[in-house]
């Protein structure tokens, strides 16, 4: 936070000289930067839109922070992604991370999903193999989606004592594996910030 009240407080005191414009240029994209780290959209931003994206790309590439995660995500080919946008963030809770033309990237802590429009339907199949796991802290966050679930879930929420999880399985709109789980032990954080 400290820096960016350093570069608020720079960019005052450049305002009331007359490098104004080339002083602007100049402290903008740190501001740009901070604001899209802390995830709000503020009015550095508004200026940031106006960039050209050459500027952008010789921005992004100069700044080691910005736009970067360590981790990765797991695309899947689907033939609705409308019906399972809305399943996977209204029912499951997943959050909006990415959107692209004909794809959807949501993401539930450090689980990322990228959903894929197929645009031939006639001719691809969906990727309906393996089994995507949603992990939750507590017991109690497990039976709350079980209710969201009891439709498609394949029973009650129940101990799996061989692996000292609490679970249930489910199915998605098109049939795709899903599980929902806590661990009953304590885990190793994992996160895909990029260390420092």
């Amino acid at each position: 936070m400290s820096r960016l009240r350093c570069c608020l407080f720079f960019l005052v005191l450049l305002i009331s000289t007359s490098e104004v414009v080339n002083s602007f240029n100049l402290v903008c994209p740190l501001l740009v930067q901070r604001s899209q780290l802390i995830g709000h959209r503020s009015t550095s931003h508004l200026a940031a839109d106006k960039m050209s994206s050459a500027d952008l790309s010789s921005q992004s590439h100069n700044d080691n922070n910005v736009g970067q995660m360590l981790g990765g995500l797991v695309f899947i080919k689907t033939r609705d992604l409308a019906s399972l946008e809305k399943f996977y963030i209204e029912t499951i809770g997943m959050q909006l991370w990415l959107e692209q033309p004909n794809i959807t990237i949501l993401h539930h802590g450090n689980m990322i999903l990228g959903f894929h429009q197929i645009q031939n339907v006639d001719e691809q199949e969906p990727d309906l193999q393996g089994m995507y796991t949603f992990v939750y802290p507590s017991l109690e966050q497990v039976d709350d989606i079980h209710a969201k679930l009891q439709h498609v879930a394949d029973g009650k929420p129940r101990h799996n004592e061989r692996y000292q999880i609490y679970q249930f399985f489910a199915k998605d709109p098109e049939g795709r594996d899903l599980e929902f789980q806590a661990f009953l032990h304590p885990l190793k954080e994992v996160s895909s910030a990029v260390p420092k």
